[in-house]
């Protein structure tokens, strides 16, 4: 064979491969340094988390349950700024249904929509994601990893408060602080409002605005500094939660992604 023929069968065997050889690979659920995981939801912390003895095993247990929880609630926060960030780049040119839509994601995050490129900059802003690390971390903190009468009976993970009214009431309060700690039909409920509450309570501005100068992927260590009045320890707090992060390499966890979000 003339190396003229040699070289166009080679040509053709290469290309043969390169057109079929991804249909018959099967795909991986790894994509770049990201790790995929099916959702899982999860109502209720296990009554029987408390029972394990062995404490690593315990921290994983719970890990495994809120990851995807998480995960889902960061996916609900992408699909709503995705909306935004779609309406403003025609913005001069709404469609009646985005102008609706925009008017319900201003309404959930306490933004007046009157002027849409307005609320459009000040959505942003505020519709945007926290690592997985600083939520898992909080958490842990929180709920004494899972095994709080808060978590195990309210569904409750991050010592959510509200005041008078519905709720559960604290066994010990200070002197005349009178408030109750959130009940959350289900655990998704709950990771829910804790995002929302981040993404619009007052007290967490600064976590916004330095989320707002930040690229992806967001940096929990830093964001962690705007959870300062999170809790009355101030500072204290805000290294209980990188403490949190660091020694439990929580890190490791904002790689993941939902396969099938």
């Amino acid at each position: 064979m003339e190396k003229a023929q040699r070289a166009s069968l080679i040509v053709l065997i290469l290309t043969v491969i390169l057109v079929f050889m991804p249909a018959i690979i099967p795909k991986s659920k790894f994509e770049g340094s990201g790790i995929a995981i099916e959702y899982t939801d999860t109502k209720r912390i296990p009554q029987d988390l408390c029972e394990i003895r062995d404490v690593e095993e315990r921290k994983m247990r719970f890990l495994h349950i809120l990851l995807p929880l998480v995960l889902k609630s960061n996916e609900k926060v992408i699909s709503q700024r995705k909306a935004i960030q779609e309406i403003q780049k025609t913005s001069w040119w709404m469609t009646k249904g985005e102008k609706l839509r925009l008017d319900q994601i201003a309404a959930e995050y306490g933004i007046d929509a009157d002027v849409p490129d307005e609320a459009m900059d000040a959505l942003l802003e505020r519709v945007n994601v926290l690592p997985v690390s600083l939520v898992l971390a909080q958490a842990a903190i929180e709920s004494g990893w899972g095994t709080s009468r808060f978590a195990l009976e309210g569904n409750n993970l991050f010592g959510l408060r509200r005041g008078k009214g519905e709720g559960m009431v604290p066994y010990r309060q200070k002197k005349g602080s009178v408030f109750r700690v959130s009940v959350f039909s289900d655990l998704q409920s709950c990771v829910d409002y804790y995002l929302w509450n981040i993404n619009t309570y007052p007290a967490y501005k600064e976590l916004r605005e330095i989320r707002a100068a930040s690229s992806l992927p967001y940096d929990s260590i830093v964001l962690a500094k705007g959870l300062e009045f999170y809790s009355e320890q101030g500072q204290v707090y805000v290294e209980k939660v990188r403490g949190m992060i660091r020694y439990n390499r929580l890190k490791t966890y904002d790689q993941y992604y939902l396969l099938n979000p």
